[in-house]
C-alpha cells in the first residue's frame, strides 16, 4: 500500500481499523485485518527478537504475536498494562498471519486518499517513516496510518519467524 499511489487517485477511499497504543491513535487498512480477538496466552519462542511475545494457537493455526509499542516508540501506559480493552489484531501478510497486541481497538473509519498526508521526516531513523503510510486529521485528532507488514519486516525476518514458530 503506497501513499503516493493512493494520492494519485484522489477519489479513492478505503477503510481503516483504528486502534490505540499508549496515547496515540493508529490505523491499519481493513483489507489486511483477518480478525480481532481478546488476548490469549502466548507461548514464548526461544531466541526470538524482543517484540515477539510468542505464539498463540488460534483454532489450530500457530500465529506469532508481536508487542509493537517498542517498535513504534510508544510507551505503554501503566494504567493500561492490564486493561480489559487490550486486543490482538490478526493480520494477513504475504508470508503468513501474525498478530499485534494493541491497547484498544477503536473503530472502523472511511478515509479518502486525498486526506492522507505524508508524515514529516522527524528523525534520522527512516525505518519508522517507511512503516507509516501517512497521517490523517480526523474528528478525534491525528491518526497515524501504518503498514503492518513493513513493521514486521523491519523488526524480523518473517520467513525465519514463521519457520521458528512452526518448529515450536
Amino acid at each position: 500500500m503506497d501513499i503516493e499511489k493512493r494520492n494519485a487517485t484522489e477519489s479513492e477511499s478505503f477503510q481503516l481499523v483504528t486502534f490505540r497504543l499508549g496515547r496515540e491513535n493508529y490505523g491499519i487498512p481493513v483489507s489486511e485485518v483477518k480478525e480481532i480477538i481478546r488476548p490469549i496466552k502466548a507461548f514464548p519462542v526461544p531466541g526470538m527478537a524482543e517484540p515477539v511475545l510468542g505464539v498463540i494457537n488460534l483454532r489450530g493455526e500457530i500465529i506469532p504475536v508481536l508487542e509493537i509499542h517498542s517498535v513504534l516508540g510508544v510507551e505503554e501506559d501503566e494504567d493500561n498494562a492490564k486493561s480489559r480493552k487490550k486486543r490482538v489484531i490478526i493480520l494477513d501478510s504475504s508470508e503468513g498471519r501474525f498478530g499485534f497486541i494493541v491497547d484498544e481497538v477503536k473503530d472502523v473509519v472511511q478515509v479518502e486518499s486525498k486526506d492522507i498526508r505524508k508524515s514529516p521526516e522527524v528523525s534520522s531513523d527512516h525505518s519508522f517513516e517507511e512503516s507509516v503510510l501517512g497521517i490523517v486529521q480526523g474528528e478525534n485528532g491525528m491518526l497515524i496510518c501504518i503498514d503492518p507488514e513493513k513493521i514486521v519486516k523491519q523488526c524480523l525476518d518473517i520467513k525465519e519467524l514463521f519457520e521458528e514458530c512452526l518448529n515450536v
